[in-house]
């Protein structure tokens, strides 16, 4: 049964408005688990960020608006990170580890935050959870269908890459350049170069499990085989719970600047191809560069950021010195 078309957008705006107020409780449950923690002398008298800023931040930004007009159906996958991530931080085992098997149902590539979410509950015996959660939505599928076709459907063509529609991400160009001999060579390794961060960066963040979702995701909003503006969105809403991080960013000016840059021009590039037919393929793809270009950094930055907050901490006579190892 479907749900009348005047309901739809009034569904999409509900579903962010539950994504922010998620956001907000991870933020309540990371100051509150922080209290008892080391901090720099200069935060101690510094207040953390408002959690109804962080659902705000998020709410404003101009990629969640974009993402709710095109009613991208990524923001299930969104509100299912979140609530994996909320049940998490409560220790609510099983229903983190279902809300992170819905997720990987819907996208495939959640399934890497499972060992940052077993960080966080502290066990790998929730995984279990995870895999039964799993197999039962694949067999609620299979009852529903009639047949195992959705398989190939959906993940076949997600790690196949049988559809070259041209996105923001960085798949697309390169697989309608190159040649049909290499397709399955490049295809795993580029499949492979998503998932490989995943394992190291729990480890090098195992005191900072949040933080270590944080960059997963960004991960997955950058190098998924087809990526949108949703990603970006929800990756960007977790960024501002991590404030004390913000001091140490070196980067922000020029982050800003490749997303302003590539915010006004893709759209233009894109009708200069497709539409007046002035422009080709190089165009649009350049300009998702950029943008791919501004993630990247980013991502850096904060990585850089929290691990030398890391070491600041425990090493407090070091602020503000250049720190080199021998």
């Amino acid at each position: 049964m479907a749900l009348p078309a005047n309901t739809i957008p009034i569904l999409y705006c509900a579903i962010d408005v539950i994504i922010a107020y998620t956001l907000s409780c991870i933020t309540e449950l990371k100051q509150q688990a922080n209290t008892n923690k080391p901090v720099l002398k200069v935060e101690q008298d510094q207040p953390s960020i408002k959690p109804i800023t962080v659902a705000a931040l998020y709410l404003f930004n101009p990629l969640t608006i974009l993402s709710c007009i095109s009613k991208s159906t990524l923001i299930f996958t969104n509100l299912s990170i979140a609530m994996a991530l909320l049940s998490a931080l409560k220790d609510k085992r099983n229903a983190s580890m279902f809300w992170a098997a819905l997720a990987s149902y819907l996208s495939f590539y959640p399934a890497m935050l499972v060992p940052a979410l077993l960080l966080i509950l502290k066990s790998p015996r929730p995984m279990i959870s995870f895999a039964g959660c799993l197999l039962a939505l694949f067999v609620f599928s299979r009852l529903f269908i009639g047949s195992w076709d959705f398989i190939q459907a959906t993940y076949g063509i997600i790690i196949f890459l049988s559809d070259l529609t041209p996105n923001v991400g960085m798949f697309w160009y390169f697989f309608i350049e190159i040649f049909d001999q290499f397709r399955s060579f490049f295809m795993v390794v580029f499949q492979f170069h998503t998932f490989i961060f995943a394992v190291p960066i729990c480890i090098k963040m195992k005191n900072q499990p949040i933080f270590a979702i944080t960059v997963l995701c960004g991960i997955m909003a950058i190098f998924k085989s087809y990526p949108s503006v949703s990603d970006a969105s929800f990756y960007l809403g977790l960024v501002p719970i991590h404030d004390e991080l913000f001091k140490y960013c070196r980067y922000s000016f020029l982050v800003s600047n490749l997303f302003l840059y590539a915010s006004a021009l893709a759209p233009i590039f894109w009708h200069l191809w497709i539409y007046a037919g002035s422009g080709n393929a190089n165009f649009f793809y350049a300009i998702t560069l950029v943008y791919n270009l501004g993630q990247v950094l980013l991502l850096i930055d904060i990585v850089y950021a929290a691990l030398r907050r890391e070491y600041d901490v425990k090493h407090p006579e070091s602020i503000g010195k250049l720190v080199v190892h021998k």
